[in-house]
């Protein structure tokens, strides 16, 4: 009988306390005989249990809090190296899992480390990792990443990590150390994603997520099994011992948080000393010129009829209708691609004329408005910093040249980029002063707790993307007040996006955790929240359509408020009382 046959035992028993005891004597004592070998590894050539690496953090780079030190110390040496980070938003799961793997580089106890992540923030692990704590790790998006047998440090999206090119190789290898990132994205045991991290064999784990529960008890029982299995018995005797039928309340609470107190580790805002200063939130709406009025009804009714026609890729006519609002510069650029790479357009003469209402546009309403709230800044703030956000670089550009030509000091971040280049802009916005104007290429894991001021010069659909922008500036180090200002053209689909939604769920009060749970079941569907704003508009017959799409759509998320808040409530009474310590014994 192997492993895996002692831990597949399927557990008999009468009531919470015999599923302690339902393993037979020989799992038990192969469970505890393996445990101890792996922490003799971690203690290996030490004589006690203190967290040898903390003298070799460069203070500088990073600010170790006493929650996140404690986290390390409790994973490595109480949790024998598997252990679920499961923090709130915002308190440094990552800083936590920096100092463990610091750790454990120093006691030369990680000679092979996976992390696996989302793909959109593989190179923000990169990079806090090698700044903050002096680890090296190529990433799979790295030119020099040659495959999964060929580096000993690696990161990497777990897609790519289960793709059909990777996965064998990913599977075949013993790895030393596995952390996971985001973990409720392997909450369903039916999916890739958890049949990947089940296959594979590594000897120490660090598993991150803000929200082990998501929809449901299971989604808990999952991730902690691939941690630990057994802890909890079978699925099936699981839900008979802690949940009741509805999934409505918890039954047996103490043993659920006992187990819990094994690999998990939870810290709440409210168990820290952490003082998140406050955001303000200016947003301002502005009158259209007459032209730039005649230029969005152009498109609109452009976008309308293509999309009807099934005529236009959605995704251009998205765009359009995105660029509109943002810059006339922005949908230039896109109306000439299209004319000059489709010679026998059917709607050529169309495209010509917006082409024609663009170029009639003398002041641009957006850049007047911006300089209003600049030039407030570099009267009250310290070096008069800004960071002023855009989804496009024509856009980028024509906001550059307008505040070049009114005497401001300008940085341009964009993702054409070398991560040298990016340090360098940084510290130059952080030593000079002035607007810092960027796409959202500034969303990978920059840390600008230097500024306190952001403006939306335009807004993306996806409030996650909104988010991430005012996370760039509000988070742990901010010490001022952040202010975030919105603007939006009155009668545009950006006003609708802002008023009917984002207004409607306190979008910019929430927290990324917050938003995801809001979010999941629209993106479980398989429709993106870009994809339920376009439909709408481009499939109303009047403004008044319009106007009832959207609030149905308000509606809809109000509802997935309430089911987040309800998830936020079941979480409350998995994790209240939760022992964030050690105990005193």
């Amino acid at each position: 009988m192997d492993e895996q046959d002692l831990v597949d035992i399927e557990v008999t028993h009468d009531g919470p306390d015999d599923l302690v005891a339902s393993y037979s004597s020989g799992v038990a004592d192969f469970s505890f005989h393996r445990q101890t070998v792996m922490a003799n590894r971690l203690l290996s050539g030490q004589p006690d249990t203190e967290l040898r690496s903390l003298s070799r953090v460069d203070e500088e780079e990073v600010k170790l809090l006493e929650h996140q030190v404690d986290a390390a110390h409790r994973a490595l040496f109480e949790m024998d190296g598997k252990a679920l980070l499961a923090d709130e938003v915002g308190l440094g799961k990552t800083i936590e899992v920096g100092m463990i793997l610091k750790e454990m580089h120093y006691r030369e106890t990680s000679g092979s480390v996976l992390i696996l992540t989302p793909a959109q923030l593989a190179k923000q692990w990169q990079g806090e990792l090698r700044e903050k704590f002096g680890l090296g790790f190529v990433c799979n998006y790295d030119d020099e990443f040659q495959g999964f047998d060929a580096h000993d440090r690696i990161i990497a999206s777990i897609d790519t990590a289960k793709s059909d090119r990777h996965r064998a190789t990913v599977l075949a290898r013993d790895w030393d150390v596995l952390v996971m990132d985001e973990a409720h994205y392997v909450k369903n045991e039916d999916t890739d994603r958890y049949e990947l991290i089940d296959k594979l064999t590594y000897n120490y784990a660090f598993f991150l997520t803000a929200t082990p529960i998501q929809n449901e008890l299971t989604d808990l029982y999952n991730i902690v099994s691939l941690l630990r299995p057994g802890l909890f018995g079978s699925r099936d005797t699981f839900h008979h011992y802690f949940v009741d039928n509805g999934q409505e309340t918890l039954v047996n609470r103490d043993e659920l948080q006992r187990r819990l107190g094994q690999v998990m580790i939870r810290n709440r805002r409210e168990d820290t000393d952490i003082d998140f200063t406050d955001r303000i939130i200016d947003t301002r709406t502005f009158e259209p010129s007459a032209a730039e009025k005649d230029l969005y009804n152009a498109v609109t009714d452009y976008v309308q009829e293509a999309y009807s026609q099934d005529r236009g890729q959605k995704l251009v006519l998205m765009l359009l209708q995105k660029e509109v609002v943002s810059s006339p510069a922005a949908l230039k650029q896109t109306v000439l691609k299209q004319l000059n790479e489709n010679n026998e357009l059917t709607h050529k003469s169309e495209l010509e004329e917006l082409v024609e209402k663009i170029d009639a546009i003398d002041t641009v309403t957006k850049e007047e408005r911006l300089f209003d709230i600049v030039e407030e800044a570099r009267d009250h703030v310290e070096m008069g910093r800004v960071i002023v956000f855009t989804q496009f670089r024509p856009t980028q550009r024509r906001v550059l040249d307008a505040l070049e030509k009114q005497g401001y000091t300008t940085h341009a971040f964009h993702g054409g980029h070398s991560s040298e280049e990016k340090e360098e802009i940084v510290d130059r916005f952080r030593e000079d002063g002035g607007v810092l104007v960027s796409t959202d290429a500034m969303n990978e894991g920059r840390n600008l707790q230097f500024c306190n001021i952001m403006v939306n010069y335009d807004l993306p659909w996806n409030p996650m993307k909104v988010e991430q922008r005012i996370g760039r500036i509000h988070r742990i180090g901010q010490k001022r007040t952040v202010y975030v200002f919105n603007m939006a053209l009155k009668g545009t689909i950006e006003e609708y996006v802002l008023d009917r939604l984002y207004h409607k769920i306190d979008l910019f009060q929430q927290t990324v955790g917050e938003l995801s749970t809001i979010l999941t079941r629209l993106e479980d569907s398989g429709r993106s929240f870009e994809d339920e704003i376009f439909e709408r508009l481009a499939s109303a017959d009047s403004e008044i359509d319009l106007e009832n799409d959207f609030e149905s759509m308000a509606i809809d998320l109000e509802e997935q408020q309430d089911l987040s808040q309800k998830v936020e409530k079941f979480n409350s009474g998995v994790f209240e009382s939760f022992d964030l310590g050690a105990s005193d014994d």
